[in-house]
């Protein structure tokens, strides 16, 4: 019986202790304000110039394909985007464009291959006509690798016969 009433009275003391701890000690302190420190500008003037520069960056230009097929067919939109790239181009002249063909999944990787490289020279001709420079850009081919749509359905297949032009920084 001793034992019992020496922990209550221990469990008693205790919670005494800790409303006093808590009422006087820590809710005080949590109420003082806290010192803001401030952030010299001239840190992130840097950080604010690049999003600048990568906001003003033209975005992607996706150029699609026909199933089994490497024809391409400008029309005038495409003549306006690849402007951009070209004035871009002509800014900054340690950027390079990135040309890259992509196929759907029907095919083996082999073929699939051959006709995404096929799909990106054929565009880099086309945007070599428009005046762009052969060494401003970057051929590659990913074949099924990366796809931007589902294989399960046909307008997903058509998303992924895709080659895609965007901009890199160097």
């Amino acid at each position: 019986m001793r034992i019992l009433i020496t922990g209550c009275v221990c469990f008693v003391i205790w919670c005494f202790i800790s409303a006093w701890l808590y009422n006087d000690i820590l809710l005080p302190a949590m109420r003082k304000p806290v010192a803001m420190q401030t952030i010299p500008e001239t840190q992130t003037r840097e950080a604010d110039s690049l999003m600048k520069l990568k906001a003003s960056m033209p975005q992607n230009l996706l150029i699609y394909f026909e199933f089994n097929d490497a024809k391409f067919k400008p029309d005038p939109q495409t003549d306006n985007r690849v402007s951009e790239f070209k004035t871009w181009l002509e800014k900054y002249p340690q950027s390079k464009l990135s040309v890259t063909g992509h196929t759907d999944l029907v095919g083996t990787d082999d073929y699939n291959g051959k006709l995404s490289l096929k799909r990106a020279q054929v565009v880099g001709t086309y945007l070599e006509n428009q005046g762009v420079k052969t060494d401003r850009m970057i051929m590659d081919s990913k074949g099924s690798s990366e796809p931007a749509a589902d294989y399960l359905t046909a307008e997903g297949r058509a998303k992924n016969r895709r080659t895609e032009i965007s901009l890199k920084m160097q």
